[in-house]
């Protein structure tokens, strides 16, 4: 692509103590040849400043790349976010002292992405939530889902592998995503990949076995789910571990189920897909722990990271906090977020035919959990995967993956949005922001 230049771009909004603007020199702008949506905007100045810039395709721009972390003369910016085949504007703000200074626009025109990628179909509106989200099924790889439910990213997985997560770098320049086998036998060759968010750097790490889910810490630090097969009784028996890799490389196992339990007296149900199956996880910070689901025990379980004990856990085979009376029990369970008093679960089973959100409320000791609010559509059941997130406010973002739809519902269970994709495709696990970049 050939890229856009300005000699020289004088701010328009010098600070209203009179701060002087600075001047911008060698502005170069270069779509991606990868990701033809993502453009990468250089430029320099004659003092350091701290900038960012803003750009979208309409007159509100709308979107906006994380502040620089530090003052400095050369600057650099990824803009992630933009639709295909569109012409965009950008301009370049900096802080100068506490007061913002603004640019001129600059107008950028982004190519278009792959011809494989599913039509989707979007209605409602007034949603504000970008979704980092693989497709499945006709296409696999890696994209992104902008507000108005248009991809704005791709990149497709040609390894043979599926992709169930995605989720923007703590680098605030990559994507993570692992490329695995899970509908089938566990693949030796599967990987975590980290991907430029222009698509021109690409580290592939192996981990043998990976499973559905990984997380990234603050440190940089990678966990995941991964297949582990011991003995039993003669036979080889799959059961789950999570294996941390350092930043350096190094992998080391933190977790294993048969530590927790013993075969011989838990049984899981569905025995054809192994013992555990442990299909989701989330990491707690500011508790130091893991928050694993089960699959074949119906259950989601809290484990300290340093000891990697079972604290407790919810629902199914092996749950230790009681779901009161009345209350909806799920099966076969995916992806579920802690919320500040209870637990929003996406149960693919427990309803029958359709699959559905429940949502439980803790006691104050944690020993009873009682539903709260569930969320049902009687024409869909999701046999796999399938995620909630509670957004402020009180709305739900709730992917239904296999059933090819994504959905914003507000508290009284009316669907406000939605995105589906055409017959063939699905949608894997919905990493949902608020901007295209990582958040913490």
């Amino acid at each position: 692509m050939t890229p856009v230049r300005a000699l020289l771009l004088a701010f328009l909004a010098p600070g209203c103590d009179g701060t002087p603007s600075v001047p911008v020199t060698d502005l170069e702008s270069v779509v991606s040849e990868v990701v033809p949506t993502v453009v990468t905007v250089t430029w320099a100045t004659s003092e350091a400043v701290v900038a960012r810039v803003e750009y979208g395709p309409s007159e509100d721009l709308g979107i906006a790349t994380p502040w620089e972390e530090e003052a400095t003369t050369s600057h650099h910016a990824v803009l992630v976010g933009l639709p295909a085949a569109t012409e965009c504007a950008f301009r370049v703000v900096h802080d100068v002292d506490g007061e913002e200074q603004v640019s001129d626009r600059f107008a950028v025109t982004t190519g278009a992405l792959g011809a494989e990628l599913p039509t989707l179909t979007v209605t409602g509106g007034n949603n504000d939530t970008w979704h980092w989200v693989p497709f499945l099924g006709g296409a696999y790889g890696p994209a992104l889902l902008d507000p108005e439910g248009r991809v704005t990213w791709w990149l497709p997985e040609n390894s043979g592998l599926d992709v169930y997560r995605v989720r923007p770098a703590l680098d605030g320049a990559s994507i993570f995503f692992n490329a695995g086998s899970v509908s089938g036998d566990p693949a030796d060759d599967s990987a975590l990949v980290r991907v430029s968010f222009d698509g021109t750097r690409v580290e592939r790490i192996p981990v043998p076995l990976l499973a559905h889910d990984f997380v990234e810490m603050d440190d940089g630090t990678l966990a995941a789910i991964v297949v582990e097969y011991r003995d039993f009784e003669g036979e080889p028996l799959r059961g789950d571990s999570i294996v941390e890799i350092a930043p350096d490389g190094t992998q080391t196992v933190v977790w294993s189920a048969w530590d927790c339990w013993d075969p011989a007296e838990v049984k899981g149900t569905d025995p054809q897909y192994g013992w555990t199956f442990a299909n989701a996880l989330d990491w707690a910070p500011d508790e130091d722990a893991y928050y694993l689901g089960s699959r074949n025990f119906s259950s989601i379980v809290r484990i300290d990271r340093a000891s990697g004990a079972c604290d407790w856990a919810l629902g199914g085979v092996v749950g230790t906090v009681d779901i009161a009376a009345g209350s909806g029990r799920f099966l076969h369970q995916h992806q579920f977020e802690f919320t500040e008093d209870g637990v929003l679960v996406f149960d693919n089973d427990g309803g029958g035919s359709a699959s559905r959100v429940l949502e439980y409320r803790f006691d104050a000791d944690r020993t009873t959990a009682t539903e709260t609010w569930r969320y049902t559509d009687p024409d869909l059941h999701t046999f796999v995967l399938g995620e909630p997130r509670r957004l402020e406010g009180g709305d739900t973002i709730v992917d239904w993956s296999v059933g090819g739809r994504i959905e914003r519902v507000d508290p009284a269970g009316v669907s406000t949005w939605r995105v589906s994709t055409e017959l063939g495709y699905a949608f894997g696990f919905d990493t949902v922001l608020s901007s295209p970049f990582h958040q913490p």
